[in-house]
């Protein structure tokens, strides 16, 4: 476990770069007042084809913003960990599918902002991989940011932005669900695996050895040499 935490400290560098700039481009939008809220996705236009990558900088309050910080940070350290050599790429994949599920998605006239598409996207190909793979590690770190990012499962569903008061993007946080579970199922076999402590002996042993209850003692029989010993003898006058 101490290991684990060590390499996910070590990873956070470029996901924490990603967050800074997303706080970043809030205080300057709140500061200003520059109201870059409308840059936001706009489903069902081709303006929201710019929106895939604007729309995880852009956030409504503290409140929206404090909620995908923590969960974005860690699905991403995760991700860092254990793809190493893929990790752009399943970052971007999901961040390109999400967005465009969204885009086909989501109601004609409406503006989506905010990271949480991401975090379902992340967390969800974390979950799946997991899964898939049985790796013991990544299900402990996925079942971590679900307990984290407690909303996770009923975030998908139209109703619960209105039981909790909030105008939430249901449609983001299932565009990102679904993209999650599609790209962790096409790199299931990439990554770390479920761990194998014990390989399979090999066929040729043969199988009244394992009848032999005495066969774990035996030293292997030692050939027959013929050795020559050659003696010398020194001589003193």
């Amino acid at each position: 476990m101490l290991n684990l935490i060590i390499r996910l400290i070590d990873s956070l560098v470029w996901p924490l770069v990603l967050v800074v700039s997303i706080w970043i481009v809030f205080f300057i939008n709140l500061r200003l007042g520059l109201q870059l809220e409308h840059y936001g996705m706009h489903p069902q236009t081709l303006k929201g084809v710019f929106g895939i990558f604007t729309m995880p900088f852009l956030h409504g309050d503290f409140d929206h913003l404090f909620s995908n910080t923590l969960p974005l940070l860690l699905s991403m350290g995760f991700i860092f960990v254990y793809f190493k050599s893929q990790r752009v790429v399943i970052l971007a994949l999901n961040t390109i599918l999400t967005g465009m599920i969204l885009l086909a998605i989501g109601d004609s006239g409406s503006v989506h902002i905010g990271a949480s598409g991401l975090v379902y996207a992340f967390i969800s190909f974390l979950v799946t991989h997991a899964l898939f793979s049985q790796n013991k590690e990544m299900l402990g770190a996925s079942f971590l940011l679900i307990f984290l990012y407690g909303s996770l499962i009923y975030g998908i569903f139209p109703d619960y932005g209105r039981v909790i008061g909030k105008n939430i993007s249901w449609e983001g946080h299932l565009a990102g669900a679904i993209s999650g579970v599609f790209i962790g199922f096409l790199y299931r076999h990439k990554g770390p695996q479920k761990a194998i402590f014990f390989d399979d002996e090999s066929e040729d042993n043969n199988d009244d050895d394992d009848d032999d209850p005495d066969k774990y003692w035996k030293l292997p029989e030692s050939k027959n040499q013929n050795i020559t010993v050659h003696y010398h003898y020194k001589h003193k006058k």
